[in-house]
């Protein structure tokens, strides 16, 4: 399969974000990866980089600290407009609450709600 997109993750937990390293690698459906460690760290990035160097994908964790995903998409929505790109937002969470899959499908920036794990075909149905 070629190289498509170009994909960030967002999540704190060091094993989650391993596994992915190795699933996306070893599929080389992603180049480049992109991982951060909080949504500080993710915004950060995004407001100083070009759009080419700007994500397809966005995999967004919920529940981090310093700065969680929904802070993460309220600090993102008002620059959006200057990234000059469209960045694909899922937000990927191990959280069941009802409010959380509520508050994610009223919030026209996330693409689609993900419940960890995920699982091959979801990633491959994401970045195909």
């Amino acid at each position: 399969m070629p190289l498509l997109k170009t994909i960030a993750v967002v999540d704190d937990d060091p094993i989650y974000i391993n596994a992915l390293k190795n699933l996306l690698s070893s599929w080389q459906v992603a180049n480049p990866f992109l991982f951060f460690t909080s949504g500080k760290e993710a915004l950060d990035f995004l407001l100083v980089k070009e759009a080419l160097a700007l994500p397809d994908v966005l995999l967004l964790d919920l529940n981090m600290p310093l700065m969680n995903g929904w802070k993460f998409l309220e600090n993102l929505e008002p620059v959006l407009p200057q990234l000059q790109k469209k960045i694909n937002i899922y937000l990927v969470s191990s959280s069941i609450w009802e409010e959380d899959l509520k508050r994610a499908k009223k919030n026209k920036l996330i693409k689609e709600f993900i419940t960890k794990p995920v699982f091959k075909e979801k990633l491959l149905e994401i970045l195909g």
